[in-house]
């Protein structure tokens, strides 16, 4: 064998153990990647619920009537909302004397209200919130009387 032989042979092998080598190293940075950097986003602030247009039907000592409003959900998620167990209730006009315990509030149900659509409030139209009782011996004072439940203080959370 020549030197020219043996050259060739030794550039040969030197020259396929460098491929292994040099293909082995891409091989490795094709699978080996790092990043660096984050991420994040912030939580919004919920916002109250708020009522319109509330009504109650016509009062009588013994009748029952549905209390029902118009909710406003300003929040981008909707809502279910359960009304206060005890809300303030106003008592306005009347023949005379009525205190507000001349009918018991019961709760319903959480009602169900829409989110918000760009500046659009999501609503709950003509939503039935709870019933009104006026007690069987309701005060005469309270012929012709306005009562004004407040729906505010009820528990929203969020129906996402």
């Amino acid at each position: 064998m020549g030197i020219a032989s043996r050259i060739t042979k030794r550039t040969a092998v030197i020259g396929t153990v460098s491929a292994v080598a040099l293909a082995g190293g891409i091989a490795y940075a094709a699978w080996t990647i790092t990043g660096s950097g984050s991420a994040g986003a912030s939580a919004s602030t919920a916002q109250p619920v708020s009522f319109s247009n509330t009504t109650v039907g016509t009062l009588y000592p013994g009748a029952t009537v549905d209390v029902r409003a118009t909710a406003s959900n300003p929040n981008p998620f909707p809502v279910n909302y359960t009304a206060p167990a005890t809300p303030a209730i106003t008592v306005t006009g009347g023949t005379g004397t009525c205190a507000s315990t001349n009918v018991i509030f019961t709760a319903g149900g959480a009602v169900g209200i829409g989110p918000a659509s760009g500046s659009t409030p999501g609503t709950a139209n003509n939503a039935a919130f709870g019933t009104l009782k006026m007690i069987n011996d309701a005060a005469d004072g309270c012929q012709g009387a306005t009562f004004t439940v407040d729906l505010a203080g009820g528990t929203g959370v969020s129906a996402a």
